[in-house]
């Protein structure tokens, strides 16, 4: 069973993402922003990230950077989940390691389609 950190300020996409992601037999562990995320991972063996871009406190563009300058995280796959569709910000996270880009409102088949190609 693969362990998925969804890392988002909306409580209702992380609520949807939860559900789609346990409803496919796999673990979840949520947060509210970036600095949580990293705090949860500290905490927890994952296999999948998923974030937003835009959060309070921490962004999911200097999470990403975070994780993948921690050589024990820098291979965990990451999502971003978000309403950006900005070409710009799409580079900058492919530059920083990011392997998808999910746009918001995603439907639960989309959100497991990313989960399968990365997780195999």
């Amino acid at each position: 069973m693969s362990k998925i950190l969804i890392v988002d300020d909306a409580s209702l996409i992380r609520l949807v993402a939860d559900k789609a992601a346990k409803g496919a037999g796999h673990e979840t562990v949520l947060a509210e922003n970036g600095e949580e995320g990293l705090a949860a991972l500290e905490n927890n063996q994952v296999d999948l990230i998923f974030s937003d871009i835009n959060m309070p406190v921490m962004g999911g563009l200097e999470m990403v950077e975070i994780i993948k300058s921690n050589p024990s995280h820098k291979f965990i796959p990451i999502v971003m989940l978000t309403t950006e569709s900005n070409p710009a910000l799409k580079e900058q996270g492919k530059a920083l390691g990011v392997k998808a880009w999910l746009l918001k409102p995603f439907n639960k088949d989309k959100f497991l389609l990313a989960v399968t190609k990365l997780l195999g």
